[in-house]
């Protein structure tokens, strides 16, 4: 076995014995088993390849077209003049949409603070990226980066040296702080198989020694932040290991995974870690709430956790900023508004 199969093997094992609150809610629940059984048939070298990552945590750009029929599609375009191919490939990888928050980035950047603007995506994991200006970015790149200039806009960012983040995905926002800050410490709790995913990813772009593992941390009494940051660059927990976090981050992150879980566990998590923030929160979730299953084990949510309602909770924080129509994401009807809020604390 290799070490993200014992990896995950460890969490996949402690997540039976869990309390409730720390297991995956029905969202999740229903896309586990197409995720673990993309990662066995697949491997983990190419997760960003695998059909049930787009639809739960890498986000792409990608039309249904080319995701599901890029193996009949490609071989037509490749048969097309250049300018009749080069217009039906902009459709089917949506490149046009890729540019286009690419352009929002760049016009809503700002100078100083937390050094973000070189930035650039590695190529592990495979997958879509699009190079713009000799710099590389997933769509899960650029939508953090617009949330982070929301957070440069609008409060003193040049202090952020380490975030915890819950539901971090395969660990994009850690990738962006640590090639932004030399002696920084990114911190993703989320649950298996993606917490063995981010751990993977995570030590392929910064290295192996450099990771602290669900494994290595199952030996600790104690994950003490402050000592472990001169050992680590980056730690990848599961949720029934943060009761045993100790020290402080200057910021805590979540990216449209409160979302995907149902209200009293996003309030014992918010419960949890408001202690361990120093500064500032930054959320991106909906302000109009997830689908509603039609009944248990559909995909979907039981009960909606929209943006204000994640805000309410942390009450030790004021909310400084909230926006969808730049930072974010919405639609002309309004059925659809991912909302980035950015929280100072009192």
């Amino acid at each position: 076995m290799t070490d993200f199969d014992v990896n995950l093997a460890n969490m996949l094992e402690g997540m039976e014995t869990a309390d409730s609150a720390f297991k995956p809610t029905n969202f999740w629940s229903s896309g586990l088993p197409s995720i673990m059984k993309d990662i066995e048939a697949l491997g983990v070298e190419t997760f960003r390849d695998h059909p049930s990552a787009a639809f739960f945590y890498v986000p792409v750009y990608a039309s249904n077209t080319l995701r599901r029929y890029g193996r009949f599609v490609l071989p037509i375009a490749n048969k097309l003049p250049a300018r009749k191919k080069a217009k039906f490939m902009r459709r089917l990888t949506r490149l046009d949409r890729a540019l286009a928050d690419y352009r929002l980035m760049l016009a809503t950047s700002l100078q100083g603070g937390l050094p973000i603007e070189d930035v650039s995506e590695s190529d592990v994991g495979s997958g879509e990226r699009f190079e713009f200006d000799g710099r590389s970015f997933s769509r899960s790149m650029l939508n953090y980066m617009r949330a982070l200039n929301l957070y440069k806009r609008h409060a003193d960012s040049s202090k952020v040296a380490s975030i915890l983040e819950i539901g971090g995905g395969y660990g994009t926002l850690g990738e962006i702080l640590l090639k932004a800050v030399a002696g920084g410490i990114y911190v993703n709790v989320d649950i298996p198989p993606v917490a063995a995913i981010s751990t993977y990813y995570l030590q392929q772009v910064f290295g192996v020694d450099n990771v602290l593992t669900y494994t290595d941390a199952e030996e600790l009494d104690e994950i003490d932040l402050d000592a472990l940051k001169s050992r680590y660059r980056a730690i990848v927990l599961c949720p029934w290991q943060l009761p045993r976090v100790k020290g402080q981050v200057d910021l805590f992150a979540n990216f449209m995974s409160f979302q995907e879980m149902e209200p009293d566990v996003v309030r014992n998590y918010i419960k949890m870690v408001q202690p361990l923030v120093k500064y500032h929160v930054l959320v991106r979730n909906s302000a109009v709430g997830k689908k509603v299953a039609a009944k248990k084990g559909d995909i979907g949510v039981m009960e909606q956790v929209k943006s204000d309602f994640i805000q309410q909770q942390f009450d030790a924080f004021d909310t400084v900023a909230a926006d969808a129509f730049v930072y974010g994401e919405e639609n002309e009807t309004g059925t659809y508004r991912s909302e980035v809020c950015l929280l100072k604390r009192r």
